[in-house]
């Protein structure tokens, strides 16, 4: 019986060294018929499956060893294999899109690793990402609770995987759990700051929770690494109109340092933004910052040279200043533009003696000139134009300027804590911190309670450097002075069996170089080599076991999962040259969808936005103002596009509408039309009503809508 056994595995052997692995298979199936517990026929049917990528068969197969001795090392390396046999599978489903047959072959993997305690070829830090992809499969089929779960388990094997904190935070994203995501982006981010995916998808988080600041920067850290990504550049679009919209509330409600705040935002986000720069200036003046107002007002003429309006409030500025020439120069521009502009008219009679004003019907009436109200002091004038001056030199990055300006200031006023402060800001972006502190304690002596003085000095202290921390030592292991030959030998099978691979050789060497004729020794010392991938060297060891044995099964086993190692370790490195090519034809795939790219693209529908603007932001009772409608078409094209306003001709107002239709509107196409909007002359006090304005297609259909707010103003108007 044990001699025709030994023959059915002999020649199972046999075929499976030649290749013929469907052959093996009866041959070692019928060893096994004859004697179950023939654990080496078990183990080499695990193999003929696993070379035929039935793995499920070789799970079988290997399971049934480990029954008979769950410690049998040849049977616990082929469980591993299989492992790993999973886990490719499945990376390769993933890069394949077929997410349903990835999450299966990563759960089974990670079902045999447990089983296993770990202990598979691979190395540790390819395990741990098991899990990962796991997760990544889960989002690909948008179960987002399932890859949630498989990340924080991979996070609590190590950490600092910057894959599973990115994936993490894009499930909570998706999910709508934006708190949960900032942490794992946030900490992605810190460990491969150009992941741009990741500041991307912070972006989205922060704008979800309202904090439109830190999506900004998100956003904009975004479009450096990659200006061309599309997602963000919508993104972007999104937050600046929500910065613009806030900053308008904020005008509106006087609050006005918050206004200059958000159109500083929406100006971050796009520089050429007109009517962002046109508010900004705007909320300067209003807070008398003329100086700081002047800059935006000159940025949005010089973008858009017919904006009287601008230019009108760019004279202000310049009168504020006591600069008359300047003020009526920029009063004179905006006549150019509109020779019946009553608010530049009335300024200029203000300024300018030898102005003469157009004829104009008895009942046209001026407007009020705008009341300027000067410092009232020379000492105080002084002080704060040096210290306004600073300021514009600071922004414009102007270092030694702004800090003579705030010199100058101090000068005037040494308990100027605006002067110190800002010198001590000036400090800090040159990095030269002491000086910085210096400045903003003589603040803090002046003013004690001074907010922006504390904050500055905050800002100060965490921008020092951190003092370096001492390198922990290593704890070395002191050498014995005399070899104990039957201790090492336990050592070394205690360090193999707690996966100590590197330990375990050095006690089995320290072994053979005591007893050269250990065998235990050097198969322990293969079983080492093994696992740390030195084929050559394991196989060198355990044929040295197998001379010193001849009829050790193990050792010859052992010899056969070596070289079979070999043989998988050689096809992996095939393979990854394979893929490189893939890359080369990756390329090719790129490069042809890049020229799609540049074919005409399909028609698709209108997008139509509107913007609506008035060169006031009020309305005198019995008097019209032009409500300028500006449309444009990011989409395909438009035709017979029709307005709609409510509420009603009679609600406080009434209005004209234009009489013809806008016939075509084309892709990127833009329209501007006029509505002459009438304030009822009955208005007493100051009220507000609001326009809803919607555009119409031919059929109908609705195609955009936005709000307008108009100020009334009753008798006795008073310019703000």
């Amino acid at each position: 019986m044990n001699a025709i056994k030994e023959a059915h595995y002999n020649l199972g052997i046999a075929y499976l060294e030649a290749g013929q692995y469907s052959r093996a298979v009866p041959e070692f199936e019928s060893a096994i018929k004859l004697d179950p517990n023939f654990i080496g026929a078990h183990c080499a049917l695990c193999r003929a499956y696993l070379q035929q990528d039935e793995l499920e068969n070789a799970g079988i197969a290997v399971t049934t060893a480990l029954k008979l001795d769950a410690t049998h090392q040849p049977a616990i390396l082929l469980r591993g294999m299989i492992t790993d046999a999973y886990y490719d599978r499945g990376k390769i489903h993933l890069d394949d899109r077929g997410y349903t047959e990835a999450v299966a072959a990563f759960q089974k993997a990670i079902a045999l690793d447990a089983d296993l305690g770990g202990s598979s070829q691979d190395a540790e830090s390819e395990k741990t990402h098991i899990h990962v992809h796991l997760g990544a499969a889960y989002i690909g089929m948008k179960a987002y609770p399932q890859a949630i779960e498989a990340l924080e388990r991979a996070l609590t094997q190590d950490a600092d995987l910057v894959d599973a904190h990115y994936h993490l935070g894009y499930a909570y994203v998706e999910q709508g759990e934006h708190d949960e995501a900032i942490p794992h982006l946030e900490r992605a981010i810190a460990i491969a700051p150009h992941l741009k995916r990741a500041h991307y998808h912070l972006a989205r988080a922060y704008r979800a929770l309202g904090n439109l600041e830190a999506a900004t920067n998100a956003v904009t850290e975004t479009l450096r690494l990659d200006p061309n990504y599309q997602p963000a550049h919508e993104l972007a679009g999104t937050i600046k109109q929500a910065h613009y919209n806030r900053g308008i509330t904020h005008l509106n409600s006087e609050r006005y340092s918050e206004a200059v705040t958000a159109f500083q935002n929406a100006i971050t986000l796009d520089s050429d933004f007109v009517t962002a720069h046109y508010n900004l200036g705007l909320a300067y003046l209003k807070m008398e910052a003329y100086q700081r107002a002047l800059p935006s007002l000159e940025k949005t003429v010089t973008l858009d040279p017919n904006h009287k309006a601008a230019y009108h409030t760019l004279a202000l500025a310049y009168l504020g200043q006591q600069e008359i020439g300047k003020a009526r120069d920029a009063a004179r521009a905006a006549l150019k533009i509109d020779a019946n502009y009553q608010p530049a008219l009335s300024l200029l009679e203000a300024v300018d003696p030898s102005f003469t004003p157009p004829e104009t019907p008895e009942t046209a009436q001026p407007d009020p000139i705008p009341p300027i109200n000067p410092q009232s002091s020379d000492t105080k004038s002084r002080q704060e134009m040096h210290c306004d001056l600073g300021i514009a030199y600071l922004e414009s990055k102007m270092h030694a300027e702004a800090i003579a300006e705030f010199r100058k200031a101090i000068d005037v006023d040494s308990d100027f804590v605006g002067a110190h402060v800002g010198l001590g800001t000036v400090y800090l972006e040159m990095e030269q911190l002491d000086d910085a502190e210096n400045a903003v304690r003589e603040a803090l002596r002046i003013d004690a309670n001074a907010d922006a003085a504390r904050q500055l000095l905050e800002d100060i202290r965490q921008a020092r450097p951190e003092p370096p921390q001492p390198e922990p030592t290593e704890q070395k292991v002191p050498p014995t002075d005399t070899p104990d030959v039957q201790q090492d030998l336990e050592r070394g099978l205690a360090f193999l069996n707690n996966r100590q691979y590197e330990q375990a050789a050095a006690a089995f060497n320290r072994v053979i170089k005591a007893d050269p004729d250990s065998m235990e020794a050097h198969y322990g010392l293969g079983q080492a080599y093994l696992e740390i991938g030195a084929y050559d060297d394991a196989k060198a060891s355990t044929e040295a076991a197998l001379k010193l044995n001849p009829n050790s099964q193990k050792a010859r086993e052992l010899i056969q999962i070596i070289v079979f190692a070999r043989n998988i370790e050689k096809n992996k490195r095939i393979r990854k040259k394979v893929l490189s090519y893939a890359a080369v034809i990756l390329v090719v795939m790129v490069a042809a969808f890049f020229v799609w790219r540049l074919l005409p693209p399909p028609v698709s529908d209108p997008n139509l936005i509107m913007e609506g603007s008035m060169s006031k932001d009020y309305i005198f009772g019995g008097k019209t103002e032009d409500l300028i409608l500006t449309i444009k078409n990011s989409g395909g094209p438009a035709h017979n596009v029709g307005i709609r306003l409510q509420p009603e001709h009679g609600n406080k107002i009434s209005y004209e509408l234009p009489t013809s239709i806008i016939p075509e509107m084309l892709a990127g196409g833009k329209e501007t039309v006029k509505i002459p909007i009438t304030a009822d002359s009955n208005i007493m006090g100051t009220q507000e009503t609001q326009l809803q304005i919607e555009l119409l297609a031919e059929n109908g259909t609705e195609l955009a809508r936005t709000k307008f707010r108009i100020r009334l103003i009753g008798p006795v108007p008073i310019e703000r």
